[in-house]
């Protein structure tokens, strides 16, 4: 826990830097989405891969290559930003490396907590290992981000540098033993892919995920620019924003459990879609930051019961030797999205604007947001109707404490 905070923390800091200080460079909607988006497209790029090393190789020396090699890309961007080198080019290629080392990280440090807890407490180890994350990086790593950029871009990098450097004894403490599968990597791939389908409530939640995905990343490839020209929030404003944001997050994850056991597991995701569809929809049409700040709150609550629910869902009836196989291919559908869904949200209004002027450009994304969620949770109720008939998926609902 205390290396997830560390390392996380940084992580806050790091992917709130990044958009502003490309931001800095160029006001082309359309290349800050581009540095934006070679942050996420490894998750598409490598996905598979890197969940047949989880189930192939010793989790804990995955977990500290990717550390280490997080340390000698941020080093040369710090030396980049000091040599006054730094352009945008230079930033898709850190960013790219940096986003290869967050899917193996992250990939990694997911398949721990079913070791862990017994299957009735996945929930609540799930929302405690979310609050660790959503406190240290979006609320802690982005406030403070926010607060050190006007001091100087360069700071949040060399936090974020000496925070991993912290975090690498607690990942040597890991005790983790090497599972070696002898079969090819084509064939793990294809376990995977084969276990998503046949079931069939995973296979209808990942290819949900896509549209999901891709929308929530169009909307954030050019959040920086409605922070800053229709909200009219400097830095210190959007790291508050995004922190009230995470606060809902939190409260979120620390629920979870509660509002499962009060709803179902069906009740509660068809719920958390539709509100988050509404919530973020609303702030298209918004111009006070105030309003926004509540609806980023309320629609973050949503996110975290709707993504805890998946994890532990797939948790639960995936068997743990196919879990890193299984997670790499939901990630493929839904975080794989990120870069295509960046560089759509930055077409979009690149598009627009000359159309319908800037300000109306920017809110496009958020309003589409909302029209696609809505409709996305119309879709997934009639899935769980036609799904509730099927005598297999309600025993299968029954014996995994659904």
């Amino acid at each position: 826990m205390t290396a997830v905070s560390f390392s996380t923390l940084g992580d806050g800091l790091t992917l709130l830097a990044i958009p502003w200080l490309t931001s800095s460079l160029t006001s082309n909607t359309l290349l800050v989405s581009l540095v934006s988006a070679s942050m996420v497209l490894p998750w598409l790029l490598f996905s598979l891969h890197v969940g047949v090393l989880i189930d192939s190789v010793s989790r804990k020396k995955l977990l500290i290559y990717s550390i280490i090699s997080r340390i000698v890309l941020l080093i040369i961007l710090i030396l980049i930003i000091l040599t006054n080198k730094v352009n945008i080019p230079l930033l898709i290629l850190i960013a790219f490396g940096l986003g290869i080392t967050k899917v193996i990280y992250d990939s990694t440090s997911q398949t721990v907590v079913p070791n862990l807890v017994k299957v009735e407490h996945l929930e609540k180890a799930n929302g405690y290992v979310m609050t660790s994350r959503l406190t240290m990086s979006d609320v802690l790593g982005r406030a403070l981000g926010g607060m050190i950029i006007p001091i100087g871009i360069m700071l949040p990098f060399t936090v974020d540098l000496i925070l991993l450097i912290i975090t690498l004894p607690f990942i040597l403490l890991i005790k983790a033993g090497l599972t070696v599968k002898q079969t090819s990597e084509r064939t793990r791939i294809s376990e995977g892919i084969s276990f998503v389908l046949t079931n069939p409530m995973l296979k209808y939640l990942s290819f949900l995920g896509v549209g999901i995905t891709l929308m929530f990343s169009a909307t954030l490839s050019i959040q920086v620019f409605f922070v800053r020209e229709i909200l009219n929030l400097d830095s210190f404003g959007f790291g508050i924003l995004i922190s009230v944001s995470t606060i809902g997050s939190i409260i979120g994850s620390q629920t979870i459990s509660f509002i499962k056991n009060r709803w179902g597991f069906e009740k509660t995701i068809l719920i958390s879609l539709l509100i988050m569809g509404l919530t973020f929809g609303a702030v298209g049409f918004a111009k006070n930051p105030y309003f926004v700040m509540i609806m980023y709150f309320i629609g973050s609550y949503f996110i975290v019961i709707w993504n805890v629910s998946n994890l532990s869902f797939r948790q639960k009836v995936t068997p743990n030797e196919k879990l890193g196989r299984v997670g790499s291919v939901i990630r493929l559908l839904s975080w794989g999205m990120n870069p295509i869904g960046m560089l759509f949200g930055g077409s979009l209004v690149t598009f627009f604007e000359p159309i319908i002027g800037r300000e109306f450009a920017l809110r496009i994304p958020n309003l589409l947001l909302g029209v696609i969620f809505i409709c996305l949770t119309v879709v997934l109720y009639r899935l769980i109707n036609n799904l509730n008939k099927n005598e297999g998926w309600n025993n299968l609902k029954s014996e995994s404490n659904l």
